[in-house]
């Protein structure tokens, strides 16, 4: 006859590892998914049939409830404060736990984008043809090519294609000058250095490039 005390002893050990996860509730199973694509702090998830929340710290790639689910039990994993200057979606994240759906959910996170762009002033076509009276301006990898208007020397509206995320930064120069007048990036100046800044929350058009005849 086999002896009952063994499992006895492997109850009582298993009821400690769970105690000592959380609040172990009815389950055996921890609640967690994957994190992509967050760089910025504030994100709290919640599991809305039991309450918990859950803070999410910038860069994490992962999460974990805390509490511990049953098998059948039901969870919704929710938004409860979005991360600042981002937005989240969730995939999966509404199920009934078992070994395939416990672990599944996905955050999706995205920092706000936003268009850069400013104002470039003294611009002049010289009316020789062939010559190249724009200027080109370069913020890293992304470039934009500002033609002179029709009315000589007024100020020309521009901005860049790509835009860029709330928050990040930005360096923006002349990466080609025109071929009768010499460009400079003046505004903003962020640390000593024109032209640099970090986005702000929404559209930025406070670049501006002075141009003056050579």
């Amino acid at each position: 006859m086999k002896s009952v005390f063994p499992r006895a002893g492997l109850a009582l050990l298993c009821g400690v590892i769970l105690s000592a996860c959380g609040d172990s509730g009815n389950g055996s199973m921890l609640l967690q998914g994957s994190i992509t694509g967050l760089t910025k702090p504030g994100l709290v998830l919640i599991n809305k049939p039991t309450g918990e929340k859950l803070t999410i710290e910038a860069g994490a790639g992962a999460f974990q409830f805390t509490r511990l689910v049953a098998v059948d039990e039901s969870f919704d994993i929710e938004i409860d404060t979005p991360p600042t200057g981002a937005k989240c979606t969730l995939t999966d994240n509404i199920n009934k736990a078992n070994s395939f759906t416990s672990y599944r959910t996905v955050v999706s996170c995205t920092t706000n984008p936003w268009v850069l762009g400013g104002t470039v002033t003294g611009l002049a076509d010289d009316g020789v043809a062939g010559t190249n009276d724009g200027v080109t301006l370069a913020n890293g990898p992304d470039t934009v090519y500002i033609a002179p208007t029709s009315t000589t020397g007024a100020d020309v509206k521009f901005s860049f294609a790509n835009t860029v995320g709330e928050g990040s930064p930005f360096g923006v120069t002349v990466l080609a000058q025109p071929a009768n007048r010499t460009c400079t990036v003046t505004a903003p100046v962020t640390g000593g250095v024109a032209g640099a800044g970090l986005m702000p929350a929404g559209n930025y058009s406070g670049l501006i490039v002075a141009c003056a005849p050579k």
